[in-house]
């Protein structure tokens, strides 16, 4: 049904600068401030509404979305304060991982403001500051489409990441004349190439060094460069290691290349010999705890870039620092080494790879599990992971041969895996998506599984239930005190609840598993189906990770 001009409301504004944008999907959990959009929406049968029961879920499910949908923002519509408080924690996901999110928030009318009423606080705005990029609240109706275009610009110009807009719900219930500036007149170029001289100082000191290492971070992965990554390691004979396992975000360099060595940590040979160490787009560092990383030998020279030039010498300091796209950057990079001799003695004739750990139980073991669903894994397969601490034995028994084969969040919210797994799904219709979560994790985001159900989005979710908070009992260990001494750990056991069960109730077939036996049918027959599952995985409660 076509909407009369004296029916067009701002609201229709928002849907046509939206689409404009090829935005086709909006992740919503709206309240009565929504109705304008809402209504609107029922005129653009070209827009598809995701109704979420909670906006954790629909802040994951924009931020899932947008790291697949080659550029397109994943757009999140919140009600009032209350709302958005809510997704704050996927929004700061969003901010780590440059993710173009755009958070629509809906206000009470601006009189209802002025005089604080129902969920209309002091400026609401006020409470995403740390994590966006920009944020407004619009202040006319004949504004919103400016207001809301550059939203979206800022969100999809490097280096990207989330913004905000506020939207009173009087303004877009307003009539709206505007004419829609095409969005090729607001898009940015943000392909920015890194300075010439800074690359080919670059490409001398990795020329000369004897022992260099690459740490492969998610901006390679980001910028579609992991194939210009693969052919400068081969150039060099370099060791690539990716990320700390806590700044982890997105797979970058194939796990199957000899030149592959595992994850930065301290203790790792690669890091400790290396005479030049490239942290190329990735963060240097993001640290968990004091002296939870181990920054390169004191004499080793450092190359580091990022997108975001607030990143370069945070946290460490850099011989030669560079920022912008990293396409451009590691093939400049491979131009400028044509003029120069490599002289690495590597790659030695040993592997660098730490041993697979172990976890020696008489309990079905997250290692046990995790080889299980290697076996399912190809190029076709997309793993978003937000298991705690299970993460690091999965990034060490999952392949990762393609870029972004695993993806995951170094935010530390917990809940952001259930929901940003069906963005993906969204994103890559064409892929079969797993999300692997722990007991605790899936709680945060529980509510994911209702969408699943209800949009038949065929995600696997694989529960690693450990009934336990083992990152608690994890960190008691590490202090080494009273409750380490007693074996003792408050905070630590959340036994009880049947997930498998639970998943039911939201209409997601689930199953429960103890051994090795039942988990090979449950994941042969999850992935075999076109229907969303969940497979509750029982673990070791002793087992508290690395």
């Amino acid at each position: 049904m076509s909407v009369t001009p004296q029916e067009r409301s701002a609201a229709h504004v928002v849907l046509d600068v939206l689409a404009s944008w090829g935005v086709r999907d909006v992740f919503t959990c709206p309240g009565s401030t929504e109705a304008p959009f809402l209504d609107a929406s029922l005129d653009r049968p070209d827009l598809n509404v995701w109704l979420t029961p909670h906006e954790l879920t629909a802040v994951t499910m924009a931020d899932g979305y947008a790291r697949f949908a080659g550029g397109t923002p994943g757009v999140a519509y919140l009600h009032t304060n209350v709302g958005l408080a809510n997704g704050l924690g996927g929004v700061y996901a969003a901010q780590l991982a440059h993710s173009p999110v755009v958070v629509l928030n809906g206000l009470k009318a601006r009189s209802i403001q002025s005089k604080r009423g129902f969920t209309a606080p002091p400026d609401v705005g006020a409470a995403v500051a740390p994590y966006a990029r920009w944020r407004w609240q619009s202040l006319r109706t004949e504004e919103v489409a400016t207001d809301l275009t550059r939203a979206l610009q800022v969100a999809t110009t490097e280096p990207g990441g989330p913004v905000w807009l506020g939207l009173p719900e009087d303004l877009l219930a307003r009539p709206a004349t505007e004419v829609t500036t095409p969005s090729h007149r607001s898009r940015a170029v943000s392909a920015v190439r890194p300075d010439a001289e800074a690359v080919a100082t670059a490409a001398t000191l990795l020329a000369r060094a004897r022992k260099p290492l690459l740490v492969a971070g998610a901006d390679v992965a980001r910028h579609g460069a992991c194939a210009q990554l693969v052919r400068l390691a081969e150039r060099l004979g370099a060791v690539v290691v990716h990320e700390d396992r806590r700044a982890f975000e997105r797979s970058a360099f194939p796990t199957d290349h000899t030149a592959y060595a595992g994850f930065y940590a301290s203790g790792h040979p690669a890091v400790r010999d290396a005479d030049l160490v490239a942290f190329l787009g990735g963060r240097c560092f993001h640290e968990f705890e004091e002296g939870s990383i181990a920054p390169p030998a004191d004499d080793a020279l450092v190359i580091h870039s990022n997108a975001d030039p607030v990143e370069l010498g945070k946290a460490y300091g850099a011989d030669v620092a560079l920022s912008g796209d990293h396409r451009a950057l590691l093939t400049d990079l491979l131009a400028a080494l044509d003029g120069n001799e490599s002289t690495t003695d590597w790659p030695p004739s040993e592997s660098l790879r730490p041993p697979l750990r172990e976890h020696a139980s008489g309990q079905l073991t997250v290692h046990e599990a995790l080889d299980v669903l290697a076996t399912h894994v190809d190029d076709r397969t997309r793993i978003v992971a937000d298991a705690t601490t299970s993460n690091a034995a999965l990034f060490e028994r999952i392949p990762q041969a393609v870029p972004d084969q695993v993806v995951t969040t170094s935010c530390g919210a917990l809940g952001w895996g259930t929901g940003a797994a069906l963005g993906v799904q969204v994103a890559r219709p064409q892929d079969r998506v797993v999300s692997v979560t722990g007991d605790g994790s899936l709680q945060f985001g529980v509510h994911a599984l209702w969408v699943a159900a209800r949009r038949r989005l065929p995600v696997t979710f694989v529960v690693l239930n450990n009934e336990s908070y083992a990152a608690v009992a994890a960190a008691l260990r590490r202090y080494d005190r009273h409750a380490a001494r007693s074996e003792t750990y408050p905070g630590k056991d959340i036994a009880g609840a049947d997930l498998a069960t639970v998943a039911e109730g939201f209409g997601v077939h689930g199953v429960r598993v103890h051994e090795i036996g039942g988990l090979r049918k449950a994941l042969a027959d999850a992935l075999a189906d076109d229907r969303p599952r969940l497979v509750e995985v029982m673990t070791d409660p002793a087992d508290l990770g690395p």
